[in-house]
């Protein structure tokens, strides 16, 4: 009898042990942020971590390094045109995008990100700057999908450029 209380317990005690792996592995597969800058951040360092295993380019969060971030993009583009399966589109956007808005936030002043959109909905993690709303992680899977064609360095160089535009012409009085 005590035999077979030691053998259960042992059981019990397996089966405990694989739910608790098998949980923690789903948590890293699938991690939960509190906050919109928990997601942001963790997707932007997955970029920088990509970019150095798959690239060898040190993502440093300097403008410049947009136009690093459009080669990779335009790698990853020549990878989805051969066999579209081969690219999580919507995690490398989402990795690139991050990294790519973090750029746009940590150099431009006031910027910052939200959650969700009234214009792209749910989930579209617009950032806001130069008193409007860019969408990076779409920024990304546009250049995957399209290639150079929409090329993020230039999208960024256009909206500040607009910006500046519009500044110089408000405090001209036109």
């Amino acid at each position: 009898m005590k035999r077979n209380l030691v053998i259960v317990a042992v059981l019990v005690g397996c089966a405990i042990a694989i739910r608790n792996v098998a949980n923690e592995r789903e948590a890293a597969r699938h991690p939960h942020f509190a906050t919109t800058d928990q997601f942001i951040s963790f997707a932007s360092d997955q970029a920088v971590m990509d970019a150095s295993q798959y690239d060898q380019v040190t993502l440093d969060y300097s403008l410049g390094s947009l136009k690093q971030v459009d080669k990779i993009l335009g790698r990853v583009h020549d990878s989805y045109v051969a066999k579209p399966a081969s690219v999580s589109l919507s995690g490398m956007s989402a990795e690139y995008g991050a990294y790519v808005g973090e750029v746009i936030r940590r150099n431009e002043p006031n910027a910052y990100w939200s959650r969700d959109s009234q214009v792209m909905g749910e989930k579209s993690y617009p950032l806001h700057w130069n008193a409007g709303e860019s969408y990076p992680f779409a920024w990304c899977s546009r250049r995957i999908t399209n290639g150079e064609e929409d090329s993020i360095w230039m999208k960024y160089a256009v909206l500040k450029d607009r910006a500046s535009t519009a500044r110089v012409a408000a405090s001209s009085g036109h």
